[in-house]
């Protein structure tokens, strides 16, 4: 369907009041269409609003495509642009005495729940970023989307306070939305109120790559669906392979045509720790530039492993703490970043930015021999950075006055010692102990890759994101929650795994604009080999 007929679509449902679902494959301008639904209803339906003090509310999955809509829109005292968890915690936080008995609840029902004694009527409910304690009533991005969800089905008049207040609520990513939050805003916020909610879902159910996401929303006859067919991404060749992988929403290129290249890399005579190299090299005398197209990976061991920071990666693996060192929410990882950026500025000469960094943390430039004193602490530290553990290192730069350790670190290297901790505390100390066992030279490797200093990523963390060429690296021996060997053998499986490779793998391959490379490092069965080849039939296939 042509772009302008979505958009007319999207804008008569909202126009009728009518919620509504878009299904737009990859590069089809999803946040296009989203945009323009926003913009029709801040001009067309500002009186309204103004009269009835509602606001507009458009929710996303990550601050990234959060930060993108406010960008695109600009700032407006009608609309709120917000995470999931945002939104919901603004809505139902006011409401403490509720919240504090559906948290006692949502304890209970848990394996190993928490001793909530100290959980009183005067104790304030609070949603945190990181340290969790249901106790002291601090609550977490889980919590939030199951006490939102408590507390608004089971309270008609919460349902009817937030619909009156949001008569239009816009999702963006709604294939990574909870299934409570579907719940939340399809069963109760949509349904029989004062002023009925309209509620706007855009996304694509097969980008779902988060497996607490809902995928695809069933169970809703009447929600109407409106499919996006556009490609404004990739070339011709990209999205043949595309619409091979996925026939039952075939898409059309838009804009001037591009032939593009794929190419599928099966090398069963090359011996498989040889393969990535092998492929690499040919693409460049290919004319590819293997050094700086994106190459992605399905999982950070991967990446960890190539990079060289695998110890670390380990560490937090073996705590179930993997989101913290990849999103860079660990007190302990921010540290090593913090020191990075110091070092990085030092050896490159940046005066401006160490003096910034340097003004940032209270470190005092009075007189010429402070400089000179600053200058042999941060040599010193660079050198160590070589040789030393990411414990040591930190002991070094506190030494050095250059960088107070933050508490909460040295909270953490105290644990370590510590007797008779419980559960909770006993990982976070052995998750510290481990980490600051690792060599720093890791956490150098570590922060080269998160300050996207290498051409490597990981096929969830570019979700959303486009590039001129990608080389995706395949792996079956590297996990055991995907398998392309499974997956290209029964393509319309419906187990777990199946979907969930298969979702990753389209996301990944969609992430190209002109030139695409899958390099399999793991032999194919016959069946599974078959299709991979029907998939890029249109392509460069290296046997």
């Amino acid at each position: 369907m042509a772009d302008r007929d979505v958009t007319e679509r999207v804008i008569l449902a909202l126009d009728e009041r009518r919620s509504f679902l878009v299904d737009a494959g990859a590069g089809s301008g999803k946040t296009y269409t989203l945009v323009q639904a926003l913009r029709h209803l801040l001009t067309e339906r500002r009186a309204d609003l103004e009269r009835t003090s509602g606001r507009i509310a458009c929710i996303t999955y990550t601050n990234v495509a959060k930060d993108e809509i406010r960008e695109r829109i600009g700032a407006d005292p009608l609309m709120i642009v917000a995470t999931i968890h945002e939104f919901l915690w603004a809505e139902i936080e006011r409401f403490q005495t509720p919240l504090r008995a559906a948290l006692i609840a949502r304890n209970e029902e848990f394996d190993d729940p928490q001793d909530l004694q100290t959980l009183t009527e005067s104790t304030k409910i609070r949603y945190v970023q990181l340290g969790r304690n249901l106790a002291q009533g601090l609550i977490s991005h889980d919590d939030v989307l199951a006490l939102s969800h408590r507390l608004v089905s089971s309270s008609p008049k919460l349902a009817r306070i937030i619909a009156d207040r949001f008569p239009y609520i816009l999702v963006d990513e709604y294939q990574d939305t909870s299934p409570l939050t579907v719940e939340v805003l399809l069963d109760h916020l949509a349904g029989a109120v004062s002023r009925r909610c309209t509620i706007g879902l855009f996304g694509d159910s097969m980008q779902r790559i988060y497996r607490t996401g809902v995928g695809e929303v069933t169970g809703y006859p009447e929600l109407e669906r409106i499919t996006k067919d556009e490609n404004r991404r990739s070339a011709q060749s990209i999205i043949n392979v595309l619409n091979a992988m996925r026939p039952e929403l075939p898409q059309k290129p838009v804009g001037p045509p591009r032939n593009g290249e794929t190419q599928l890399f099966l090398q069963r005579d090359v011996p498989k720790e040889k393969r990535l190299e092998s492929a690499l090299t040919r693409l460049d005398d290919l004319g590819w530039t293997s050094a700086t197209a994106k190459r992605l990976y399905l999982t950070h061991r991967a990446i960890a492993r190539d990079l060289d920071y695998s110890d670390l990666n380990e560490a937090y693996r073996k705590a179930g703490r993997q989101d913290a060192l990849h999103d860079a929410t660990d007190l302990l990882i921010r540290h090593a970043l913090d020191i990075e950026a110091f070092c990085t500025a030092f050896e490159s000469e940046d005066h401006a930015l160490l003096a910034t960094l340097l003004t940032s943390r209270n470190v005092k430039i009075t007189k010429h021999a402070d400089k000179g004193r600053i200058s042999d602490a941060l040599q010193r530290v660079v050198t160590s950075r070589a040789t030393m553990t990411i414990g040591a290192v930190f002991d070094h730069v506190h030494e050095s006055g250059l960088l107070l350790k933050p508490a909460e670190v040295s909270a953490r290297e105290r644990s370590i010692m510590a007797k008779d901790l419980d559960k909770r505390a006993q990982r976070r100390a052995d998750l510290a102990r481990a980490v600051l066992a690792c060599p720093y030279k890791q956490a150098m490797a570590y922060g080269l890759y998160k300050n996207e200093e290498t051409p490597l990523a990981t096929q969830h963390g570019v979700k959303g994101a486009e590039f001129d060429d990608v080389v995706a690296v395949i792996d079956d021996k590297a996990w055991t929650m995907y398998s392309m060997n499974e997956m290209l053998t029964d393509p319309s499986g419906v187990k777990d795994r199946i979907v969930r490779t298969k979702n990753l793998f389209y996301v990944s391959c969609s992430r190209a604009r002109n030139r695409l490379a899958v390099v399999l490092l793991s032999d194919l069965s016959p069946t599974a080999e078959h299709t991979a080849r029907t998939w890029f039939a249109g392509g460069m296939i290296h046997p």
